[in-house]
């Protein structure tokens, strides 16, 4: 009879355990045999449709090594790799062909992870950019699931609010993982965040518990440390942010399995105003409904997971809906906070302050401050010309810069050099063009806005 080893067990309700072998092919199976990883058990073809029993399990246990040789071979028997799929945009066909190595080392870790059931948490931002490229994982797994008789529930998908991967966040995933016992580490799959000064320890923690692969494309600063994780980031490629996250991952899923992930790639340029976006009807109305979507406020006691985006986006009438209530929403929030903006007007240049709460996005589901202020920077500049606009509100403040002052302002240079002058900047970062900041104290905003503009003004010859 056949021998498999247990390489992962989930504890799932009514005293029963999902347990995935390894053998001549992978299996998964329920059982009520309380098997551990490692063990050997013996397993027909008949057997494999049916539970697992205790008469299955031989009581004898495979070392490592044994472990490894028949994951190899597991591994060989996939379908052959993929190359990372042409997504029909120069720049970006090219970024990904030279990044290529590093793409498929993300790939080969999830697939191997996915293979062996050890648990894998998807962490991605919560915007269209971060949205899109965990669908694409997901199709791709999915996919990959199908051709190997594989399910995908051990993976754990979590859309992140904040831009820092947390003490928080990584509490709240050692407690899913307590569900699981596996031979390999569980993985942590990072998308679209977190390379902050405040990501740092959390991640070196995390570390001891969970392989880590990251996707992000947010500039790096002196001395960022991401550890043992496997960071995959533009910038240190000699690219820049408009190669998007959610596009890295879309690159990540065309090796895991041959699935239809251009126009998600495409949406996710258009989310995050990449200099590489094209604006085709179809891909920016995927793009609204990804962001809508994840800044949906009536959905943000729910857990919003590409399952469920996806439930949204196929159902015709379903996304129909959340595409003209976004948008009208957001056309009239534009149209009201440019009643209330003001303007400061500077030598090639003008600088833009909204009173975030003269919006008052709480009369809508689909406005968010930071989404907003992208779109909204978009309409200042085309009323007034290269401009700086900033959204403030409680504390918290967006910046956009044109990207004809994006390079000579240096946003990301001009924060870290506020944040050595004062002592109520809590934490900022993002993107030379893109950029927020945490104050420490709302009243400190007015304070934090005369210093912010006098730097502005510096950087830019003014």
């Amino acid at each position: 009879m056949p021998e498999f080893v247990v390489s992962s067990v989930k504890y799932v309700p009514k005293n029963l355990e999902l347990c995935t072998l390894i053998g001549s092919v992978p299996v998964q199976i329920y059982s009520r045999a309380l098997a551990e990883p490692l063990d050997i058990v013996e397993l027909s073809a008949s057997d494999a449709l049916s539970q697992l029993d205790a008469k299955h399990i031989t009581g004898r246990k495979a070392t490592s090594e044994e472990y490894e040789r028949l994951m190899s071979n597991a591994l060989k028997a996939l379908p052959e790799t993929r190359p990372v799929q042409k997504f029909g945009i120069k720049p970006l066909d090219e970024a990904f062909s030279a990044m290529g190595p590093k793409l498929g080392q993300v790939a080969e870790r999830i697939v191997r992870k996915f293979v062996s059931g050890a648990p894998i948490i998807f962490r991605f931002h919560n915007d269209g950019d971060g949205a899109s490229g965990a669908v694409a994982i997901y199709k791709a797994l999915d996919k990959l699931g199908k051709e190997i008789r594989l399910s995908s529930h051990n993976c754990i998908w979590t859309m992140n609010k904040g831009v820092a991967y947390t003490m928080q966040s990584l509490s709240y995933d050692q407690l899913r993982l307590s569900q699981f016992h596996s031979v390999e580490k569980p993985l942590l799959c990072i998308i679209d965040f977190g390379t902050l000064d405040e990501s740092i320890p959390v991640i070196k923690k995390a570390s001891e518990y969970m392989d880590i692969v990251w996707l992000d494309h947010h500039p790096t600063y002196d001395g960022f440390d991401y550890g043992e994780a496997l960071y995959v980031n533009p910038w240190l490629e000699g690219y820049g942010s408009d190669v998007s996250a959610g596009a890295m991952a879309c690159a990540v899923a065309s090796k895991i399995a041959n699935a239809k992930v251009k126009d998600l790639a495409k949406a996710s340029l258009l989310s995050d105003h990449s200099s590489y976006a094209k604006e085709e009807p179809e891909t920016l109305k995927l793009a609204v409904i990804l962001d809508a979507i994840t800044t949906d406020s009536s959905s943000r006691s729910s857990n919003v997971n590409p399952k469920s985006i996806i439930a949204s986006i196929e159902d015709e009438s379903v996304s129909r809906s959340i595409f003209s209530e976004a948008k009208s929403q957001m056309d009239e929030a534009i149209i009201t906070g440019m009643q209330h903006l003001k303007v400061h007007r500077h030598a090639g240049f003008v600088i833009a302050v909204l009173d975030y709460s003269r919006v008052s996005d709480s009369a809508y589901n689909f406005v968010r401050h930071g989404r907003f202020t992208s779109i909204f920077s978009d309409s200042v500049e085309e009323k007034f010309g290269p401009s700086v606009t900033i959204v403030h509100n409680r504390g918290l403040a967006s910046i956009r810069a044109s990207k004809i002052l994006s390079k000579r302002l240096s946003l990301l240079s001009i924060i870290e050099k506020m944040k050595g002058d004062t002592d109520y900047i809590l934490n900022g970062g993002g993107h030379n063009e893109a950029a927020s900041v945490k104050l420490e104290d709302e009243y400190l905003t007015e304070e934090f806005l005369k210093l912010l503009e006098k730097e502005i003004c510096i950087n830019l010859g003014d």
